[in-house]
């Protein structure tokens, strides 16, 4: 490997720069103040707007989610017509493992999604929200000394559903005591050896966004104490992080510095839990003629979320995958489904039933094409029913929003992207044609999500020989080739981005 500067490449996950700035301004955020002052801040773009679930692996391999195939935990097959998690060898290799096969020295701590590791000093699945396999860790014997050391991981299932203050007070003193055990572990294994790349997340400003982000994700009218103190409470996680980040800085003494979000946070705009209805309304008209996945929802919404939570979180997550599969999709008629909603967070996913292309497919291309378009022209039509403003920005083509790729058929055919607007702020959407659907929950989201992702992502480089303020824009497929250029490294050919700025002098 030729010699590079020492790099330290840290994820906010999720991160809300906003809120960074303010809790700058308020001294309550100092090392990425004191960093921001001297370093370079840029904008990355990605096409995590449209696939959100897509940003991680997309980001490590440098290559679009139609070329990994990936945009979710659990994607559709069309071979077993049902949901499954995907392999995670799918997601393709993650570029620090390209330093390390190049004689570099590489600790990995916690990305988002990444494969179970195989060589250098890695630990994958720990903390993180979006993994795809259990905890792992390289080399062996790893993870049972950071058990024995820090106790067992500290990731926990998210129950969808409003919440109870006292739930989110445990949740915002999860997260700032994920950040202190991150930078424990880190501490740990710096004192250990000298490494050209650290590569870590810290998760919790992405899971307190959605959790914490305000009221609306609350089952009840909060008092004005609790108000106060859910106000603070994700500050308070980006506080603790902060603190995190300044103590894995101090032991790592990096050369350069890159810190980065993938996608940012905001009011959750999605309107997922009426997408099905809404559908259903398109493709067979106003009225509350039932569809066929009705009798199957109505069973799921019988059983408490709280007792359907701790039922599913006490099985192997194969069964946890099974049974959201089944909700999804169990009971259907293929030869009488068109089209069906995938799992999703943000954005709504569709997927048309296609002849030779679904295992049990139904339609001809012509039939797709032409279904499409009174789906779009139909979604189009919702607005809410109190200020006339559209629900719906746009539902896409998924080719008409991504590059080619290999894997392009293995993503949602349709992609809709909602209005910018909170959907707490419903109490009904309207349509002309298609008669009015009722928010299940206004002045709250139902899923108990306050908060839900933002496209924009940004980096701030320090030691890079960049000057301080703004640096170039670009998107986060460059973020891997960058890393690899300030390490000495050459990125592999198969990488679409390209460096941010240039190698290191000698």
């Amino acid at each position: 490997m030729s010699t590079g500067a020492r790099v330290a490449l840290i994820a906010l996950d999720a991160a809300d720069l906003d809120l960074l700035d303010r809790l700058v301004d308020e001294g309550r955020a100092p090392v990425f103040g004191g960093l921001k002052a001297k370093g370079a801040l840029g904008r990355l773009s990605s096409l995590g707007g449209w696939l959100p679930g897509s940003v991680w692996p997309t980001f490590f391999t440098s290559t679009p989610p139609s070329q990994t195939g990936f945009h979710h935990y659990l994607q559709w097959s069309p071979d077993e017509m049902s949901m499954r998690r995907p392999d995670p060898a799918q997601v393709g290799t993650p570029f620090w493992r390209h330093v390390t096969a190049g004689g570099g020295k590489v600790i990995a701590l916690d990305m988002p999604f990444a494969p179970a590791p195989a060589s250098g000093t890695e630990l994958t699945g720990w903390a993180t929200l979006d993994s795809l396999e259990p905890p792992r860790a390289n080399p062996p014997g790893l993870l049972e000394e950071i058990e024995a050391r820090h106790g067992p991981s500290p990731r926990v299932a998210e129950m969808h559903a409003l919440q109870t203050m006292a739930a989110l007070r445990k949740l915002r003193d999860e997260q700032i005591a994920i950040a202190e055990m991150l930078a424990q572990i880190a501490e740990d294994l710096l004192a250990r050896e000298r490494v050209d790349l650290l590569a870590m997340t810290f998760p919790g400003l992405h899971r307190g966004g959605h959790w914490l982000w305000d009221e609306t994700g609350l089952a009840s009218e909060p008092t004005s104490a609790e108000r106060a103190e859910l106000a603070q409470a994700l500050p308070e996680v980006y506080a603790a992080t902060d603190a995190a980040l300044g103590r894995v800085l101090d032991a790592a003494q990096p050369d350069e510095v890159i810190l980065f979000s993938l996608h940012g946070m905001g009011p959750n705009t999605s309107r997922l839990e009426i997408l099905d209805e809404m559908l259903h309304r398109v493709l067979g008209g106003a009225g509350d003629a039932t569809g066929p996945m009705r009798g199957i929802e109505r069973l799921r919404q019988a059983v408490p979320a709280e007792l359907r939570h701790r039922v599913k979180d006490s099985l192997p997550t194969a069964l946890q995958d099974r049974l959201t599969g089944f909700w999804r999709t169990g009971g259907r008629d293929w030869q009488s489904t068109p089209v069906l909603t995938q799992v999703a967070d943000l954005t709504g996913y569709l997927r048309l039933n296609i002849a030779d292309r679904e295992s049990q497919g139904l339609l001809s291309l012509e039939e797709a094409r032409d279904l499409s378009e009174r789906i779009i022209d139909g979604l189009a039509s919702f607005v809410d029913a109190d200020t006339g403003t559209p629900v719906v920005r746009r539902t896409a083509r998924i080719e008409d929003v991504l590059p080619p790729g290999e894997n392009l058929w293995l993503l949602p055919d349709l992609l809709v992207d909602w209005a910018e607007s909170p959907a707490a702020s419903h109490r009904a959407v309207v349509s002309p044609e298609f008669g009015t659907i009722t928010w299940p929950t206004p002045g709250r989201h139902p899923s108990g999500r306050a908060g839900n992702h933002r496209a924009g992502g940004f980096y701030l480089a320090c030691g890079c020989g960049l000057p301080a303020g703004t640096g170039p824009g670009g998107d986060i497929i460059d973020l891997a080739p960058t890393v690899l250029s300030r390490l000495g490294l050459t990125p592999p050919a198969a990488m679409r981005g390209r460096p941010l700025f240039g190698s290191p002098d000698p």
